[in-house]
């Protein structure tokens, strides 16, 4: 009981940031998601910082369904696929 965990410090410069844009793509087994953020407005590339993160499908679906539920929306349903579909597309 006396391990006590410190908490790193936290860097305003660093940690802090608005979000300007997000990509995404496969990597493997599984996705990797870049986010762009910045602490003002950019001027320069060098004020844009890339953030790249590897997540398994299912944090990806995790992390969908959490945004949309913070949102106060809820995540669209998949309509089922047609006979046709069904037939040719396996």
């Amino acid at each position: 009981m006396g391990d006590k965990q410190t908490k790193p410090e936290t860097d305003l410069d660093r940690d802090f940031g608005v979000l300007l844009g997000w990509d995404s793509g496969p990597a493997g087994d599984r996705i990797m998601l870049i986010m762009q953020s910045a602490r003002k407005t950019p001027g320069s590339n060098d004020d844009v910082r890339d953030f790249r993160y590897f997540l398994s499908k299912e944090q990806a679906v995790l992390l969908g369904n959490y945004l949309y539920g913070l949102a106060g929306e809820t995540a669209p349903t998949r309509k089922s696929r047609s006979l046709i579909e069904r037939l040719f597309k396996d």
